[in-house]
């Protein structure tokens, strides 16, 4: 049975058949259209330009070890105990680091290695649940930094590369390992099987890759071909506990930017929260349905609390949120997604289908943490 690993410490599959590609095999139709086979020159300048990439990217990478300080003996010594390792890499050049929650969560002592080898202890500044994301802070400038990419705009197969930690090979040296695969799929929707949480973790809209990512990588940058990061390594799905070719990675966006931003001012992440668990709708028995693969909209399952955002607007189980604040709503997901980007006290137009009937109301998007926990305060 497979598990999900966040690698703390706890594919790129291979380019397989450029070495040797000829156009025998291609009719005639699509020989008379190709430029012909790939020569060694080609192979040649390919591999230059992942040689370029490496090397301007690896500076921006670092090892974390994080670890927790314990009494020991009559003499009651502090020791240090390794509880985690992980990946990051450098937002901001005065010494800003950002790495996956989970691999610094319960910490007492953060220690980050840059690239140079040079050892750093480290400040968490800010810690995310929700997003699994972390900012660290390290006394050092002028310091390299990553470029910022888009992961919208990625799309299936395309090359990317990992860059990280994995089993703390970059513990001593800071000399990060790095891999090439492709986008094996994007969207993916992880939460039900990474975490048993869902209302503290999410873990949706994740970039599926083949680069080959493994215990200790977590953290770490994915990058495109032009060197820039469009992903933040976070977990694998394996049944060996090593890299089986199944890598996620959070997609780097704007509202990732924005949550890296809020932690990096040491500020708690506010997220958008209408009190209500969805799931999936069924396809209709339709033949343009059930050819396209669209589950259009999503089922409200339950309603809770019944005082909040959802229940004061009237929305009810077994409704079907098909558009929220203007946003066409095709699953569970994206309507997370979506109201938990969403600006609380946001007043929203909710659209939403009751017996096939379709409807609207407008909801005050409430603080997730508040309604959840009761505080006032988010931590």
């Amino acid at each position: 049975m497979n598990s999900i690993i966040r690698s703390r410490v706890s594919n790129l599959g291979r380019l397989r058949a450029l070495i040797g590609l000829t156009l025998l095999s291609l009719s005639p139709a699509v020989k008379a259209q190709s430029p012909g086979p790939y020569t060694l020159g080609d192979l040649k300048a390919l591999e230059r330009s992942f040689v370029d990439l490496a090397e301007k990217a690896r500076p921006t990478v670092v090892a974390v070890r994080a670890y927790q300080v314990r009494t020991l003996g009559e003499d009651e010594s502090k020791v240090k105990v390794p509880i985690s390792q992980g990946s990051g890499f450098i937002i901001d050049p005065n010494g800003f680091i950002a790495t996956n929650g989970h691999v610094v969560e319960n910490a007492d002592r953060v220690t980050v290695v840059l690239s140079d080898g040079s050892q750093f202890d480290a400040v968490v500044r800010q810690r995310d649940d929700r997003s699994d994301l972390a900012v660290l802070k390290i006394e050092a400038d002028n310091l390299p930094v990553v470029h910022w990419g888009d992961a919208s705009a990625l799309r299936a197969n395309q090359w990317v590369f990992a860059c990280g930690n994995p089993f703390g090979m970059a513990n001593r040296d800071g000399q990060a390992s790095i891999t090439y695969g492709v986008v094996s799929a994007i969207g993916r929707d992880m939460t039900d099987r990474i975490t048993e949480n869902p209302q503290l973790h999410y873990y949706g809209n994740l970039i599926e890759t083949s680069a080959t990512i493994n215990p200790g990588s977590s953290g770490g940058p994915l990058f495109n071909v032009d060197g820039q990061i469009v992903g933040i390594v976070t977990a694998i799905e394996t049944s060996s506990g090593v890299n089986e070719g199944l890598g996620f990675a959070i997609p780097v966006d704007a509202n990732t930017r924005r949550i890296l931003d809020t932690l990096k001012g040491g500020q708690a992440v506010r997220y958008g929260f209408l009190g209500v668990s969805v799931d999936d709708v069924e396809p209709p028995p339709s033949r343009r349905v059930a050819e396209t693969r669209r589950n259009r909209g999503a089922r409200i399952t339950s309603v809770s609390p019944p005082d909040g955002p959802a229940g004061s607007a009237g929305l009810r189980p077994d409704d079907v949120v098909v558009e929220f604040n203007g946003v066409p709503i095709d699953g569970k997901d994206q309507l997370v997604r979506v109201v938990g980007f969403t600006p609380v006290g946001t007043e929203a137009v909710v659209k939403y289908l009751r017996r096939q009937v379709e409807r609207r109301t407008t909801v005050k998007v409430g603080d997730r943490f508040e309604l959840l926990t009761g505080n006032d305060r988010p931590r």
